[in-house]
C-alpha cells in the first residue's frame, strides 16, 4: 500500500514538472493539446482551455461591428481675437445723409505774446484755422447658404455653425480695416514709428511710446489709460525679460505684483487686458502686421484718444458691431421654411450672411496719436 501511494505521488510530480509546462507552451503558441492522463490531466486541460474551438463569428462576417460612430459635438476651431474696435474713437453717420463723413478740427492759435495790450486800442482780431478730412463709408457683405438636402442630413446644426463662421469673418474684416488705417500713420507723422531699444520688445519700449504720445499732448481714453494691441509672443518676451526695471522686476517687489505674475495672460470672451504698463492697457491678438524677414518682426501698437476713428451707422448698423468681438456680432441666420418665387422647389434650406457699413480714418491732423514698433521675438 505504501509503495502504491508513493508511485502515485511520483506520477503527480512528474506530471506537474514536465507535462503541464509542455501543455502550457503548446497553448501559448496557439496549438491544441488533449491528454488523457487521469483526473489530474483532465482538470488541467479544462483550466488551460485545451481543445476549445475558436469563435465562429468574427468582425469579418459581422459588418455591423465595424461601423464608424460620428460625434455630433464638433471640436471648436481656433479663432484670433479681434480687439481693434476697442481702440477706436467712434463716430456715426446719420441715415439718409450721404455716404461721406467730414471730420473737423481747430488748429491751436499761435503762442500768445507777452507784451501788454495798448490801452484804449482795439487790436486786429485773430483768425482761426480749421482742418478737415472726409471718409467714405464702405459696404461689406458676404454669405453662405446650404441646400435643404444637406441641412436635413447633416449630423450637426450646420446652419448655426455657418452663422458663427460668418460672424468671425465679419469681425476680421472690421479689425483689418482699422489696423490698416493705423499702419498708415507713419506716412503722415514719422514720430508714429518707434525704433525698439533692442532686438526684442521690453517694458521700456512701451514706456517710450506712451511718453512720446504724452509729449505731443495726446489724451488717454475715458478710463485714463491709452490702449494697445500686442502679439502673444511679444507678451511672452516682455514678461520673460530679466532687464532691470522691467515688468517682472518691478512687479515682483510687491505682493500685488507677484499675484499678477502668477496669472497667465490669456484672452477670453471678454478680451481681457494682458499687460497694463506705463499708462497703457494692452489687448493681445495674433492679427498684427508681420514684417517678413530674418527674423520676422511683429508690430505692437499704442493708441491714444482719437488715434483712429471708426465710422458706422451706429445703432442702425445691421450687424451691431459693438466691441468688435465676433461672439457679439449680429449676423443673419435664416432657415427657409417655405418655397418662394426665386426657389420654387425649396432647394435651399437656409443661409447665414452679414452686411456692414463701416470705415476708419486717422484724425484731421498732421500730429498722429498712435505709436507702433516692429520687433522680433525670442519665442515660437
Amino acid at each position: 500500500m505504501h509503495t502504491t501511494i508513493s508511485a502515485a505521488e511520483r506520477g503527480k510530480m512528474v506530471f506537474k514538472k514536465f507535462i503541464i509546462p509542455v501543455i502550457e507552451f503548446v497553448c501559448a503558441m496557439g496549438g491544441s493539446f488533449i491528454a488523457y492522463t487521469g483526473s489530474v490531466g483532465k482538470a488541467h486541460a479544462l483550466v488551460l482551455g485545451v481543445g476549445v474551438s475558436p469563435a465562429s463569428n468574427l468582425t469579418t462576417n459581422l459588418p455591423q461591428s465595424v461601423v464608424t460612430s460620428y460625434d455630433k459635438v464638433f471640436v471648436e476651431n481656433l479663432k484670433a481675437e479681434t480687439p481693434w474696435v476697442r481702440c477706436t474713437s467712434r463716430r456715426t453717420l446719420d441715415e439718409n445723409a450721404g455716404n461721406k463723413l467730414a471730420l473737423f478740427m481747430y488748429q491751436n492759435l499761435p503762442a500768445p505774446p507777452t507784451t501788454q495790450a495798448p490801452e484804449g486800442t482795439i487790436q486786429t482780431g485773430l483768425t482761426v484755422s480749421v482742418t478737415q478730412n472726409t471718409s467714405t463709408i464702405g459696404n461689406y457683405a458676404d454669405y453662405a447658404n446650404i441646400s435643404t438636402y444637406a441641412l436635413v442630413t447633416a449630423i450637426d446644426p450646420a446652419l448655426e455653425a455657418l452663422g458663427v463662421q460668418m460672424a468671425y469673418r465679419l469681425a476680421q474684416v472690421v479689425n483689418l480695416i482699422i489696423q490698416n488705417t493705423v499702419d498708415g500713420a507713419g506716412a503722415v507723422d514719422a514720430k508714429s514709428i518707434h525704433a525698439p531699444i533692442g532686438a526684442n520688445l521690453v517694458a521700456q519700449d512701451i514706456t517710450a511710446m506712451v511718453q512720446s504720445l504724452t509729449a505731443v499732448n495726446a489724451l488717454p481714453f475715458e478710463n485714463a489709460r491709452m490702449t494697445g494691441v500686442i502679439h502673444p509672443l511679444i507678451v511672452g518676451d516682455i514678461l520673460m525679460s530679466t532687464q532691470p526695471n522691467g515688468i517682472t522686476d518691478v512687479l515682483k517687489r510687491t505682493a500685488e505684483g507677484q499675484e499678477k505674475l502668477r496669472e497667465l495672460p490669456a484672452p477670453d470672451g471678454d478680451n481681457v487686458t494682458v499687460i497694463d504698463w506705463g499708462g497703457c492697457s494692452f489687448h493681445q491678438s495674433t492679427l498684427v502686421k508681420v514684417t517678413v524677414g530674418t527674423p520676422n518682426k511683429l508690430r505692437t501698437y499704442v493708441v491714444a484718444k482719437d488715434g483712429v476713428i471708426g465710422i458706422s451707422f451706429g445703432a442702425k448698423e445691421n450687424t451691431q458691431i459693438g466691441d468688435g468681438d465676433w461672439r457679439n456680432l449680429n449676423v443673419w441666420v435664416r432657415r427657409l421654411t417655405e418655397p418662394s418665387g426665386w426657389d420654387p422647389s425649396k432647394m435651399l434650406g437656409g443661409f447665414a450672411s452679414y452686411q456692414a457699413f463701416y470705415t476708419a480714418t486717422l484724425p484731421p491732423d498732421t500730429t498722429m496719436r498712435v505709436r507702433y514698433t516692429d520687433a522680433a521675438t525670442a519665442l515660437t
